[in-house]
């Protein structure tokens, strides 16, 4: 075989096996979701590893279940939820609802026409009277807003006055690097924001983007994006801290399951479509392999028999703490961080419902086909 042949039978071949994986997450999530649901109506906080006890219930991962149940169904899969009854149990919890809970209820509420959106943003206007209350927001909530909102203006349900003034809070964040500061508020924390603050912040602006919403919408989100592609870990891992003022890792554990597999292709697939730029499909994509075993440890973390998603690879405690520590004092000192060496690896071995549900957002209807991924 010609070394050309060779080299697109081997594209043909990961191209295949990403085909498999991503039908396997759809499956693997829509049979385990159901394992995670309280007799309520909500999902739970999580479960332990061996245990068949379901610890709490969270609204805000029942909503993400959701999300992820709607977008499914839509793409032809069968869903055995009532999710309206589901959307009306969350919404009966509507005075627990955080800001960032309430961009959850917008995102999903657009996909049922838009029939709560006056109640969820005069909740809104409410909760959020001040832009310091919108600066003081985490960048994972700020996003979910940006999200629900443009959603809503998308379908016509709202004018997008507050959506201009959330994306104004959000733009307040950008550091010099392209990387988000973790919020807009805290001053010695801003500056080391984690995984989810990037790539929730790629996802909402790609959609704004994508509807036509904000004239800087696409290219901040290709900043931020390009930033986490060229700090993505060889092993197609994402890592967990940055220091975005300088635009590099602080810490790299935990690697969050979640984000391999579900919340980084939520995002970059999102922005690929937008843009037609296939690096960032590409990404997402090699990211797949390290939950089913190419990681450090050599672990599936994905059990299909016991329906069970294992939360991330970790350093065992008391090193965990103490490398965060140290990396974050060597970002500031010396501009990098500090490599802490003998902190053994361990898994985490916990599943929350929302991981579930962001594998179904993430490839619900956007399965990849072999002669797709290979041309990619």
């Amino acid at each position: 075989m010609a070394g050309s042949e060779r080299f697109f039978a081997k594209r043909a071949s990961v191209a295949i096996a990403a085909d498999t994986a991503v039908s396997e997450l759809i499956a693997f999530a829509l049979d385990s979701l159901s394992s995670l649901r309280h007799p309520s109506g909500l999902y739970c906080y999580d479960r332990i590893w061996g245990a068949s006890e379901l610890r709490g219930e969270s609204v805000r991962y029942s909503f993400m279940a959701l999300l992820g149940l709607q977008r499914a169904q839509a793409a032809g899969y069968p869903v055995d939820v009532d999710l309206d009854a589901l959307f009306g149990v969350c919404l009966d919890r509507r005075s627990s609802f955080t800001l960032g809970d309430i961009g959850l209820a917008l995102w999903a509420d657009s996909r049922g026409g838009g029939n709560e959106h006056r109640e969820l943003l005069a909740q809104l206007q409410r909760s959020a009277a001040s832009d310091s209350d919108l600066d003081a927001l985490v960048g994972m909530e700020i996003a979910w807003l940006v999200t629900g909102l443009s959603l809503q203006v998308g379908i016509g349900a709202d004018d997008g006055g507050m959506l201009a003034r959330v994306l104004r809070s959000m733009k307040r964040r950008v550091a010099p690097s392209g990387l988000f500061l973790h919020d807009g508020a805290s001053k010695p924390r801003s500056r080391f924001p984690n995984f989810a603050t990037e790539i929730y912040a790629v996802l909402a602006l790609a959609t704004a983007a994508r509807l036509d919403l904000d004239g800087d919408a696409r290219t901040l989100a290709e900043d931020t994006a390009n930033q986490l592609l060229r700090l993505q870990i060889d092993d197609g891992g994402w890592p967990w801290l940055f220091d975005a003022r300088r635009g590099t890792v602080v810490e790299r554990y935990e690697v969050y399951t979640v984000h391999q597999d579900a919340m980084a292709p939520m995002a970059l697939l999102e922005l690929s479509d937008v843009t037609g730029d296939a690096r960032y499909r590409e990404a997402a994509i090699a990211g797949l392999a390290w939950s089913r075993g190419h990681n450090e440890l050599g672990v599936d973390l994905l059990d299909a028999e016991h329906r069970f998603a294992h939360r991330s690879i970790r350093r065992k405690s008391p090193w965990n703490r103490a490398a965060q520590a140290a990396n974050v004092a060597g970002s500031i000192v010396a501009g990098r961080p500090i490599r802490v060496s003998g902190s053994a690896l361990e898994v985490n071995r916990t599943c929350r419902p929302y991981h579930l549900g962001w594998m179904l957002e993430a490839w619900a209807g956007r399965e990849l086909k072999g002669s797709e991924a290979a041309n990619g």
